[in-house]
């Protein structure tokens, strides 16, 4: 049995429960958010574990809001369809990528309930539009298809996923970011005026124009959903396949213009690092380097807490050695991975 100290945060205990069932190795994860405010699982990490015992037939022990340690013990991983209901505002993305390494060992069809742009996880646009984009260059193949959006504090949201198998998954190395050809903002409101989606987005442009390239829009302004709330995602494309994303979240009483001047501000400063992975993206990235068969390497701007913690349980879980070498302002993460695909 593997044992993980999860003090530092979810993300540890979601990258453990992941690999466990992909291995199908048992583990003792211990400690659970200890570090944090409000210590123990939540119910967005429940729906999550209880989600992979579904998928992988696994006996769970300690499986309940606030506990604070689990034992995770599965079987063969089955491939099948799978609603899953957070039954909160917690955030379907960062569900989903709990569940995404098991899934490509056969075809997996899930239907997932919750949160699609609430605060501290990656929405539904940049994990589609950046991070499974960037999996799919090296094999990893995915649709995500979104129902409706969700919003803090209600939710309501829901998403479409399908995985295929992988037969080989490629390195993934991503080491410059080559010329910027295109600019993709989705701007996007429910149950507020249509104006506010399209105020995001103007505003959002102006701050890009300088770029000089071209910019698409796609605003959508839902008035029958179940959520209140609005978001806007800015991704540049550039011309060998790097994608760099950044979002903001509106909030009652932020002028629409504040959060799209917010959004593209964020996104010049990815821009600006000279980075070829976004600051959210590394720790994503971490899981698939280090179960691609080669080496792989990502170019960031700095390794972030989720990173340093992903990295940490991946070297004992894989067996792998991560190797972290600066490039002037950034840095350079590589492995030699253990070829689990």
């Amino acid at each position: 049995m593997i044992e993980i100290d999860a003090s530092a945060g979810g993300q540890v205990l979601r990258t453990t429960i992941g690999l466990s069932a992909l291995l199908g190795k048992e583990v003792t994860v211990l400690n659970i958010r200890k570090n944090r405010p409000k210590p123990g699982i939540f119910p967005q990490h429940l729906a999550g574990i209880k989600a992979m015992g579904v998928l992988c037939g696994a006996t769970v022990h300690g499986a309940f809001n606030g506990s604070t340690k689990i034992v995770f013990s599965p079987k063969e991983f089955v491939g099948t369809h799978l609603n899953v209901n957070i039954g909160t505002a917690g955030s379907t993305m960062l569900l989903l990528s709990e569940l995404l390494p098991a899934c490509f060992l056969e075809e997996t069809m899930l239907r997932i309930s919750g949160g699609t742009d609430v605060p501290f996880a990656p929405s539904f646009n940049y994990f589609r539009e950046v991070f499974l984009y960037t999996l799919s260059r090296f094999n990893a193949k995915t649709e995500l298809s979104l129902l409706s959006y969700g919003f803090y504090p209600k939710g309501g949201g829901a998403v479409s996923f399908k995985s295929h198998k992988i037969k080989k998954l490629k390195p993934i190395n991503i080491l410059s970011c080559g010329k910027l050809s295109l600019i993709k903002i989705f701007s996007h409101s429910s149950q507020i005026p249509s104006s506010v989606a399209k105020a995001q987005a103007v505003s959002a442009r102006k701050m890009i124009g300088h770029l000089g390239v071209e910019v698409v829009e796609q605003i959508d302004a839902a008035q029958n959903a179940g959520t209140i709330g609005s978001a806007i995602d800015l991704v540049a494309c550039f011309d060998n396949g790097v994608c760099i994303g950044a979002n903001a979240l509106g909030e009652k009483g932020k002028r629409a213009e504040i959060v799209g001047a917010e959004a593209a501000q964020r996104l010049l400063l990815e821009l600006g690092s000279g980075a070829a992975v976004d600051s959210h993206m590394s720790d994503q990235l971490l899981p698939f380097m280090a179960l691609a068969k080669g080496k792989s390497a990502i170019l960031c701007a700095n390794e972030t807490g989720h990173a340093k913690s992903n990295i940490q349980v991946l070297e004992k879980m894989l067996e792998v050695e991560f190797v972290k070498e600066q490039k002037g302002n950034l840095l350079e993460i590589s492995v030699q991975g253990a070829g689990v695909f």
